[in-house]
């Protein structure tokens, strides 16, 4: 197999709060071709960025899902039933919302689920104008994403889990102890 050099990234992974390491680090080569140094890249419709936090990954799917969410106006405007609305939402919307969602949430802060439940308010919202999130909630009998989140992970983890048994990482800070591995490891005994 042949690597494509110019659909190639390079991210180097740092903490540093100065981008100074970058002069430091020779460029990678592929038949005579620098690889090109990124400071985010998207693999596999999840965007991860040099310093491993969700902000660039939760503000692509937030806009991407507010693009959808013009859809779903539109339907409304055109006298769309509103459970007929709600399918749209759970089926276009939500999966943008949630995709990959138990590689980034158990390390989410909580500022960025903020940003994306507001996608979800405001497709509810424009479904059921005039009621309360709580009560939408309730009367569509959906849960907040971050709950759907949760339950996505716990499910992933037990599936993981069932027949094996695996070491737990020794893990010095919390980031990398909440991230997706350590944290079903931790969370399943």
């Amino acid at each position: 197999m042949k690597i494509n050099s110019e659909k190639s990234k390079e991210i180097i992974i740092s903490f540093a709060q100065d981008g100074n390491f970058r002069s430091t680090i020779a460029n990678i080569k592929i038949d005579g071709r620098d690889i090109a140094q990124v400071c985010h890249a998207k693999l596999l419709g999840v965007t991860i960025s040099q310093d491993l936090t969700w902000n660039k990954h939760v503000d692509n799917i937030v806009k991407k899902a507010g693009k959808r969410l013009y859809m779903l106006y539109q339907l409304k405007r055109a006298g769309i039933n509103q459970k007929d609305l709600v399918s749209v939402y759970v089926s276009v919307v939500r999966p943008v919302l949630e995709y990959a969602c138990p590689v980034w949430h158990t390390n989410l802060p909580q500022y960025l689920s903020d940003n994306i439940e507001v996608i979800h308010k405001r497709a509810l919202k424009c479904i059921f104008p005039g009621l309360g999130y709580a009560e939408i909630l309730r009367r569509v009998n959906l849960d907040t994403l971050n709950i759907r989140r949760d339950s996505i992970c716990q499910h992933i983890k037990y599936n993981v889990r069932q027949q094996n048994v695996y070491p737990l990482p020794v893990t010095r800070t919390n980031r990398f102890r909440n991230s997706f591995i350590p944290w079903a490891l931790y969370n399943c005994q």
